[in-house]
Formats: C-alpha cells, sequence, structure tokens
C-alpha cells in the first residue's frame, strides 16, 4: 500500500467520496461528496439513504474512500461539526496522509447475484448478441468471476447486466482474463474494462457493504 503525502494533489472539490461509518447507530456505507475545502478542514455534503438524512454527528469517526487512477485512495477522519445551511454539510479534518491501493489489490468478496450475460455468438457464419442467464459468484472494484453456459473464451470482451441486484449499477463491460470448465458450465474470471469512476463507486460500495455484512455474520 502506497503512502501519499501531496493530499492537494489527489484530493479536490466535488471529488466522490465513499464514507464508511463502523460503529454506532448510523453504522454503514453512505456517498459523499467534496464541497469545499478550507484550511486543514473538508466541507463534505451529509450524506443521505432512501432519501433520508443522515445526520453524522460530531466525533462521529469516518474511514474515506475514492477511486482514481485506477487506484483506491483511503484516509481515516472524524466529524468535527454539521450544519444545514445553505445545505447538510459536514465538516471533517483534512488527512495528513492518504492512502493508495492498486484495483488489483481490491478487497474481493463472495457473493451470488443472479445476472444475465450478453456474448457475441456465431451461427451460420453471422455473428450476432445472445443472452444466456449467470450468476456473479465474486466481486471486487477491479472485476467478477461469473458463472455461467455462455461460451467465452480467454480474451473475450462481453456485458453482464446485474437485473437491479447491485444496487444502482446496471451493466458493465468485461474482459475474459480466466476460463475454467466446471461441468457443463463455465467460471469465468474477468476485469472491468471502459468503467467510469461513478460506476466503479457503485461497485466498490456494493463490495464494502457486503464486507460488512459478511463481518457481522462471522461475529
Amino acid at each position: 500500500m502506497e503512502k501519499i503525502e501531496d493530499i492537494d494533489k489527489f484530493l479536490s472539490i466535488n471529488q466522490k467520496l465513499l464514507l464508511e461509518v463502523k460503529l454506532g447507530e448510523n453504522a454503514g456505507i453512505y456517498d459523499s461528496r467534496v464541497e469545499d475545502i478550507e484550511g486543514d478542514i473538508l466541507h463534505i455534503s451529509m450524506p443521505s439513504e432512501k432519501g433520508r438524512t443522515v445526520p453524522l454527528k460530531p466525533k462521529t469517526r469516518l474511514h474515506v474512500s475514492y477511486v482514481m487512477n485506477r487506484g483506491r485512495l483511503s484516509f481515516k477522519t472524524m466529524v468535527e461539526d454539521r450544519y444545514m445551511d445553505p445545505m447538510p454539510m459536514l465538516k471533517v479534518n483534512k488527512p495528513e496522509v492518504l492512502f493508495r491501493e492498486e484495483l488489483r489489490s481490491f478487497f474481493r468478496v463472495d457473493c451470488r447475484v443472479p445476472v444475465k450475460v450478453m456474448v457475441d455468438v456465431e451461427e451460420d457464419e453471422v455473428v450476432h448478441q445472445k443472452m444466456f442467464e449467470g450468476k456473479v459468484i465474486d466481486l471486487s472494484g477491479g472485476g467478477c468471476k461469473v458463472f455461467t453456459a455462455a461460451p467465452i473464451k480467454n480474451g473475450d470482451k462481453f456485458e453482464i447486466f446485474f437485473l437491479g441486484n447491485l444496487g444502482k449499477l446496471d451493466q458493465a463491460k468485461v474482459e475474459a482474463k480466466r476460463v475454467v470448465k466446471v461441468e457443463e458450465n463455465l467460471e469465468v474470471g474477468t476485469e472491468f474494462y471502459d468503467i467510469n469512476q461513478a460506476d466503479r463507486d457503485k461497485v466498490i460500495k456494493y463490495v464494502f457493504k457486503r464486507q460488512v455484512e459478511m463481518k457481522k455474520l462471522l461475529g
């Protein structure tokens, strides 16, 4: 994990953030954004969930992360104050250092997410797109593993449709990196490609939430 001290180069106004609150009544993972930077203070939007503002209290500890330049940047901070005018905001301490992980180092979680897989199929010398049933069986910020009967080879590029089962992410383009035959089906290890930061953030948020759920189940 790389340590970064040039904060201003990697953290700026309008940067979208994921806030993780590990303890207390508002424990969870939320979307936020840097609205202003004032000296050693960040003004960030107060998170909301299902249309309800989540009023994080002063002294709430936060684990903050975001994606930039094919890496996940993170830091820990604390809520110093909150205010509602002109919009619901939190004042948090600006970090002294950031920590950066390459996407391939992202935490990977097991899951069972039903999906549709769209691949190119050649029939009678004509190539067309065809849908197959599938299931995402593990997921990270860099890619996923899909269990499917779709005819896929190493290097193939195809689309996965999440059918509302992965939060707000509708679909993603992936490239097959490892294909293993399992009886009549395939396990296909993939990497995301041509994915924008907003969609990658949705994947990361799902992974974080799944990680929290698994920790609770394990006690």
